[in-house]
């Protein structure tokens, strides 16, 4: 009885060790991509985003999405990662702030393309 219990101790203790490996890179793409948005880098902004919104999304869309209100700032929240069925993905809570003193909290959806963190928002 105390084998199966240990295996899946193992495996609890391997999926949250890989899990809370993510976070970080995860939190890291997030910035890059909240600070891009916030600095008005719009090709930089669309260049971090996964092969799917890439495809679908401009430069041109995310500066008429973002620029007005002008972000002056922004905070992460959250990180959430998750794997199902062996496919990493995220979700972070980040608040921008905006030039007429607004906040806009919103949530980030993220996932690994080639074991690179990615929004796809």
């Amino acid at each position: 009885m105390v084998l199966p219990v240990g295996g899946c101790g193992a495996a609890i203790a391997v999926l949250v060790s890989t899990v809370g490996n993510d976070i970080g890179p995860a939190r890291d793409a997030a910035h890059a991509y909240a600070g891009a948005l916030v600095d008005q880098r719009w090709d930089d902004a669309h260049e971090l985003l996964c092969e799917q919104d890439w495809a679908a999304v401009t430069a041109r869309d995310l500066a008429t999405h973002y620029a007005q209100p002008q972000l002056t700032g922004y905070s992460i929240d959250g990180v959430y990662v998750s794997v199902v069925n062996g496919q990493k993905s995220a979700r972070v809570d980040i608040t921008f702030t905006t030039a007429d003193g607004l906040t806009n909290p919103t949530t980030l959806p993220m996932t690994t393309e080639d074991d690179v963190w990615r929004p796809c928002p």
